[in-house]
């Protein structure tokens, strides 16, 4: 087969992807997820009359909760496929990417499986969110003693 006949089959069944609608699909899976983490917050604060703070953070939980549950009864990868990278705002995507991984090692036991794969993808987000966080605070307590800031 020479190189022309090989790149018209490869263009012939390349996947074509149409990014207006992908783009609103995720704009719209974003927005969802977007209005249920504030009907929670409502939710919470209002109906509950817990304070503002509380309120978030359970909304972070309840979010957290819901797509774990999600991912492992197989809906979530289902919801990614249509609604792409709406879905993946960093809380949802964090606890997807964590129960995936441990529902991986499932087979292996609670310790060698679950327990040892289910940071596997996060593990990388927290070391290097508490790095960036210890190096910004030794930054800012460097400012501090220059009297830089206040």
């Amino acid at each position: 087969m020479d190189r022309d006949t090989f790149y018209e089959i490869v263009k012939k069944n390349q996947i074509k992807n149409n990014i207006y609608k992908d783009g609103f699909l995720s704009f719209l899976g974003g927005g969802i997820l977007g209005i249920l983490s504030q009907g929670l917050v409502d939710i919470y604060s209002l109906s509950l009359g817990l304070d503002i703070q509380m309120a978030f953070s359970l909304s972070s939980i309840t979010i957290v909760f819901i797509v774990a549950t999600l991912t492992s009864l197989g809906l979530y990868n289902n919801l990614g496929q249509i609604f792409g990278a709406g879905l993946f705002i960093p809380i949802s995507g964090f606890s997807n990417s964590m129960v995936s991984a441990s529902l991986e090692g499932r087979s292996e036991g609670p310790i060698y499986g679950i327990g040892s794969r289910i940071f596997s993808l996060a593990g990388s987000v927290i070391i290097y969110g508490i790095v960036s966080s210890f190096l910004c605070a030794v930054g800012y307590y460097l400012l501090l003693l220059m009297g830089v800031v206040s």
